[in-house]
């Protein structure tokens, strides 16, 4: 098994809220690298994405990792009744060759969706 070590959160911008159509669509999300020179951009859905409490229950990652990195509370990492639990998806930079883990959520209210980005962290898979 994989262990992933978390190098750096990357700083996001404002906009960490962002529309999505419908709850299968794709949408593009741009964030910068830990240097901050090179611009990347990563597609983020639903159907691509797997649940962040898999990662924990395998014991690639740690909910403690994760709260120490300001992902979010610890408790909020560790409710079970949460909707749309936490959501990620690894992407690879092929320009600075660095490896990422985007964290979100898929959030629904009246009938309008959307995807509230939590953290973009670089890592190390050992």
């Amino acid at each position: 098994m994989t262990k992933i070590s978390i190098i750096k959160k990357i700083q996001l911008g404002e906009e960490r809220s962002l529309p999505l159509h419908h709850p299968d669509a794709e949408l593009c999300f741009s964030f910068y690298c830990g240097s901050g020179k090179i611009k990347h951009e990563a597609v983020l859905s639903f159907a691509s994405s797997n649940f962040l409490r898999s990662l924990t229950e395998s014991g690639q990652l740690s909910n403690y990792d994760l709260a120490q990195n300001y992902v979010t509370k610890l408790q909020d990492l560790e409710d079970q009744n949460r909707n749309f639990p936490y959501r990620y998806q690894f992407y690879n930079s092929k320009e600075c060759n660095n490896d990422y883990l985007i964290i979100f959520d898929i959030n629904e209210y009246r009938d309008y969706y959307g995807i509230f980005v939590y953290a973009v962290l670089q890592i190390e898979k050992n």
